[in-house]
């Protein structure tokens, strides 16, 4: 029997099967053009699968709301005054977890839900709408050093100079992953300016048309046995982000006067592909003309996790360049980790701290309950810091995620309530500093994070909720060596143990054959380290 994340996950597979090429169709109508899907699916993929597993969450929320609770009446924004779309799938993902903005989807799927017996209070005031652009969240209290903002500026007069050497024929390369030393490297390898392309945001200001959108909605609609599919039918064009519909020719016009190469040999991206919404009509548009995608893998979670395999990157590249994983398909290429690649190995202190490294609270994308989700895993950080023994409880520095203030839960204040002797870094200090510091690091999730520090050799511990639930049966043996290595931990309590029973040697124990045999061999498949990444990189680029 399948659980219920696989039950979700065969929901949302099929119901994209089903519906995106309906939405392919009419979005051509619209723009009368005749792209295929996978021109779409570079565009709006990853908004459109995001956005089925965010309305499964919401309608079967609601509905155990109305099963379990007694709910005589609510009190809703006005949808009238509010609109759903966003401009772009990034204020999309805001919008997503903004309350006010939910208030108003709830209102809509409630509408749209069968014997409902509520009574529905709106809040008429019209000075309440949201602006649709989304809703931007304080800027990060990592303020740019005086440095930082130095070697921007120069990245900018650099990159004004750099773009009168590009050629038509040049690769377009940008945010690969790999440290810019290496890009420039890569760049000079194929033969051509090393360019460093900033991403282009554009400036359109367009408001959704309610009447054209509840033209397209006839279309979508029609009658289905499955009632959650009728109401992603009812729902989808009025959420659908502005650029995708009535602002797709502003943003051509834009695409069409980028200094990038004309007819590019090929591109190459590792971070593009998600959110920059110019790049991917640019490159939609290159693709269908014939000229070959490559996308590099972006961190943790490809291969490994079943509800997220493959990802719309995957599926939508020609070529899929992975940090080792191979399945032997000729789509991905195992290359290496391309974060670490060329840089000065890390370094930690044999007698320095303890580092525990700290996730941040889901965004509301996913079809499970991520504030109850994110209660039950800062209880297991609790629970790790009580059974610390003194010393390295005393040593103990949490790193909070960088994006932790986007959210409400507060992480910090959270912490010095449990503890106020704690010693909590908010982000603003560099990792890699951070691990200099440190003679052993605890990452409290499933992260990019262990990659790199097992990549790097750096003693490290891992531990998670929920067992192997989250990956696919296929790889768990992979993750089985680092357990029964000792590296990875199921239980705060075992990976508590692990540090007291080391702490006085760390060195002694990560230096253990069996330990070290089971980083490298994971390491082989998930973490490849290598000598002359441009070689590798540029030898396969040549060959295409």
């Amino acid at each position: 029997a399948c659980d219920f994340g696989d039950l979700i996950l065969h929901c949302v597979k099929m119901l994209e099967e089903k519906l995106f090429p309906e939405l392919c169709i009419l979005l051509n109508g619209y723009h009368g053009t005749q792209h295929n899907e996978r021109f779409w699916s570079i565009i709006i993929g990853h908004w459109f699968r995001a956005t089925l597993l965010m309305l499964l969450n919401r309608v079967n929320t609601l509905e155990q709301c109305f099963l379990t609770e007694e709910i005589s009446e609510t009190t809703l924004y006005h949808s009238e005054y509010c609109s759903l779309a966003s401009p772009d799938w990034s204020s999309a993902i805001i919008s997503f977890n903004n309350d006010q903005w939910n208030n108003v989807l709830n209102g809509r799927i409630i509408n749209l839900l069968d014997n409902i017996n509520i009574s529905l209070n709106y809040y008429e005031d019209e000075n309440s709408s949201f602006v649709y652009q989304g809703f931007k969240y304080k800027a990060s209290i990592n303020d740019q050093s005086f440095k930082r903002k130095i070697l921007k500026w120069a990245q900018i007069i650099y990159s004004k100079i750099a773009t009168k050497f590009v050629k038509n024929t040049d690769a377009l390369i940008i945010n690969s992953y790999l440290p810019i030393k290496e890009e420039i490297k890569l760049e000079l390898s194929l033969g051509q300016w090393p360019q460093m392309w900033n991403v282009f945001t554009p400036k359109i200001d367009l408001k959704p048309d309610q009447i054209l959108r509840k033209n397209l909605t006839k279309k979508f609609e029609h009658k289905s046995e499955n009632y959650i599919e009728n109401i992603i039918r009812t729902l989808l064009f009025e959420l659908l982000p502005v650029y995708y519909l009535e602002a797709q020719q502003d943003l051509k016009k834009i695409v069409n006067e980028l200094p990038w190469p004309k007819s590019p040999k090929f591109i190459f991206t590792s971070n593009n592909f998600y959110t920059d919404e110019v790049f991917k009509l640019w490159t939609a548009i290159k693709v269908e003309l014939g000229t070959k995608y490559y996308v590099g893998q972006h961190g943790n979670g490809y291969f490994a996790r079943k509800h997220r395999f493959p990802r719309i990157e995957e599926k939508t590249s020609d070529k899929f360049l992975t940090w080792g994983w191979t399945n032997g398909l000729a789509k991905y290429i195992p290359a290496f980790i391309f974060k670490t690649a060329g840089r000065k190995p890390f370094s930690y202190n044999i007698n320095g701290r303890l580092l525990l490294i700290e996730t941040v609270q889901s965004r509301r994308l996913v079809t499970w309950d991520a504030t109850s989700e994110h209660d039950k895993y800062f209880e297991d950080q609790k629970k790790f810091v009580s059974e610390l023994a003194n010393e390295p409880k005393h040593k103990l520095t949490i790193r909070l995620s960088t994006h932790y203030q986007e959210r409400k839960y507060n992480d910090d204040s959270r912490w010095y309530e449990f503890d106020q002797s704690l010693k909590i870094d908010n982000g603003n200090i560099a990792i890699r500093h951070l691990i200099a510091d440190s003679r052993l690091v605890v990452h409290s999730y499933d992260s990019t994070g262990i990659l790199e520090t097992l990549s790097q050799n750096i003693p490290t511990l891992a531990f998670w909720q929920n067992n192997f639930d989250h990956l696919r049966e296929e790889v768990i043996p992979e993750y089985q060596m680092l357990v029964d290595a000792g590296i990875v931990h199921l239980s705060a309590k075992s990976v508590a143990d692990k540090v007291n029973e080391i702490w006085s040697d760390v060195d002694k124990w990560w230096s253990e054959r069996n330990v070290q045999d089971a980083r490298k061999s994971f390491c082989d498949i998930y973490a490849k380290n290598c000598e002359n990444p441009t070689k590798t990189l540029s030898s396969f680029f040549s060959k295409k």
